[in-house]
């Protein structure tokens, strides 16, 4: 498990994305405990999205990532170029 910073995150990979129900590939954790799960998109795999964790109260509360997508390049986890 390879653990990064990138401010005020921790960068967590997962070793294997697929073994489970939810295919996570990263866990960004934030300084107040928070946890939001980077997934494959939908319509486009080959990009990430931050969701939040599944809580008993509330499915997927909104993260402080709206409408940013995030790609991993060279191994690095990196915010996504907009498309022209």
């Amino acid at each position: 498990m390879a653990v990064a910073y990138v401010n005020p995150y921790l960068v967590e990979r997962i070793k294997d994305p697929h073994a489970h129900l939810i295919p996570v590939h990263f866990v960004l954790h934030d300084p107040r405990g928070r946890c939001y799960l980077l997934v494959p998109a939908t319509r486009r795999p080959d990009r990430l999205l931050a969701i939040a964790r599944l809580t008993h109260f509330s499915p997927y509360p909104p993260t402080p990532f709206g409408g940013v997508w995030f790609t991993v390049e060279g191994g690095t986890l990196v915010i996504a170029a907009p498309d022209a």
